[in-house]
């Protein structure tokens, strides 16, 4: 019910501010829910106009947790995988282990030694990339 409401609407603000927003964050402004698109709304008129270093320090500080939970959001790139299945007994490995893995219960290779980080691009394969002028 609630999104057969705010579908329509998120659709038509997306369409008037279109014209405001620049054309590359489009796509990420179109898989934003409707608040985080208020946000970055926000957050967007505050850099366009240079507001940001003159903010006081507590709204400066609101400012740089929005704009961290935005791009957590919708800015990294999962690279790797996140296994399904059972979780590893934490009583197993009460320490850390030499290569850092077992740190998370739920993900026993996160932050082991080799995994990836999130990225704010998409993995390339280098190959045949490099320009020449």
């Amino acid at each position: 019910m609630l999104s057969t409401i705010l579908l329509p609407l998120k659709n038509l603000i997306s369409a008037f501010l279109g014209h405001f927003v620049h054309k590359d964050f489009h796509e990420a402004l179109a898989r934003m829910t409707i608040i985080d698109a208020f946000l970055f709304l926000i957050v967007h008129a505050i850099d366009k106009l240079g507001l940001w270093p003159r903010l006081p320090v507590f709204m400066g500080l609101i400012y740089l947790a929005i704009r961290r939970r935005l791009h957590q959001e919708y800015n990294l790139i999962n690279v790797g995988s996140t296994p399904n299945g059972i979780r590893f007994n934490p009583a197993d490995f009460p320490f850390r282990t030499a290569n850092g893995s077992y740190n998370d219960p739920f993900n026993e290779v996160a932050g082991s030694q080799g995994t990836f980080f999130g990225r704010n691009i998409p993995p390339v394969d280098q190959e045949d990339k490099v320009y020449h002028d």
